[in-house]
């Protein structure tokens, strides 16, 4: 049976299994609709870009696509269990993982800290068991209807995972053994697209580690704070047009766009956006750290916010931030490692009764 991971963030799902396999998608779900007119002008590739697919008589864009949706939509509700769309990109993100397969898998996700301990059990229960079918219109694994049994599922906190795959590598050895002393104090902060949640694990004698609890915690900051500056700085510029979430993308990639044959550009506000909200995030992170982080053996930077913000948040902390090698995936594999742990044990376990 495969290990599944799935990441469920606000700007994007990533999700690995214990195959290798692995995707990332936006965290857009969209209402579909029949796309004749493209399928006549051209074909549709069948790809990541281009997920149409239909549950339950109705039809949904995801990812990419959902930006052609007449009713784009986040998951920005703080209880994400309750939402349809959540377990729609949860089944979607694990079929495309197990190559439209079907069958039982084991999955591992998790929540951001500060809805943890509230929602975790009611997340955990309301994804186990058989999902809804899908149907591909279009995507990685078009051909016909998939289901999924989601025999085991576990939920971990966010960040605390990722510090996981930052100290363990895939073998199960030690990336950093110069940080796993008994005492030893390790801090992470993962900056999502809606928030940022910060963590803090003390090393124990056998090389496991338990969080700070009164050092971690949640930062309604992120990326998602560039996205906004972004759009008023458009509707200056234009005199309140609004701004979909695809010229976004353009935008932080090339620093311009093209409005009415004149370029706007947006190099100033994005660096300046930056900086605000890397000190907001930092000012947060010492008002709950104080002088302590100094004591800290590490402090590591994961999430795709990670990548934006890592110059501007980097002085704040003398420069000694280590930022993951997979920073955006860290979590994920955090994960994938966490559970494929626990899913052995419980069949150990069973086979010795």
């Amino acid at each position: 049976m495969l290990n599944v991971a799935v990441d469920l963030g606000y700007g994007f799902v990533k999700a690995i299994s214990s195959s290798g396999k692995r995707i990332i998608f936006p965290s857009l779900v969209g209402k579909g609709y029949d796309r004749g007119i493209t399928n006549i002008l051209g074909d549709t590739p069948n790809d990541l870009s281009n997920m149409h697919i239909s549950i339950l008589n109705e039809e949904y864009f995801i990812g990419e696509l959902a930006n052609e949706s007449r009713s784009l939509s986040r998951i920005f509700e703080r209880e994400r269990f309750n939402h349809v769309y959540t377990h729609i990109l949860l089944n979607t993100a694990i079929q495309l993982v197990t190559e439209g397969r079907g069958g039982s898998v084991n999955l591992s996700t998790g929540l951001p800290l500060d809805f943890y301990q509230a929602q975790a059990k009611n997340f955990q229960s309301s994804i186990t068991g058989v999902q809804s079918q899908i149907e591909w219109k279009s995507g990685p694994v078009v051909d016909g209807a998939r289901q999924v049994n989601i025999e085991r599922a576990l939920v971990f906190p966010q960040g605390a995972s990722a510090i996981f795959s930052a100290l363990i590598n895939h073998d199960g050895k030690y990336t950093y053994p110069q940080f796993m002393s008994q005492g030893s104090l390790i801090g992470l902060i993962d900056i999502g697209f809606r928030t940022t949640d910060f963590v803090v694990v003390e090393i124990q004698e056998n090389g496991s580690f338990i969080p700070k609890a009164k050092l971690s915690g949640t930062v309604d900051d992120g990326v998602n704070n560039l996205y906004r500056d972004i759009r008023q700085a458009y509707k200056t510029q234009t005199g309140g047009a609004d701004l979909s979430e695809h010229y976004i993308s353009r935008i932080l990639k090339d620093g311009k766009l093209t409005y009415k044959g004149n370029q706007i550009d947006f190099s100033h506000i994005i660096q300046s956006s930056k900086r605000s909200i890397a000190t907001n995030i930092v000012d947060r992170l010492k008002n709950v750290w104080a002088e302590e982080s100094d004591l800290f053996d590490s402090i590591f930077l994961a999430g795709g916010g990670g990548e934006l913000f890592e110059p501007y948040i980097q002085p704040h902390f003398d420069n000694r931030l280590l930022k993951i090698t997979e920073s955006q995936f860290a979590n994920a594999i955090g994960y994938l490692r966490l559970g494929k742990s626990v899913f052995d044990q419980l069949k150990r376990r069973k086979s010795v009764m």
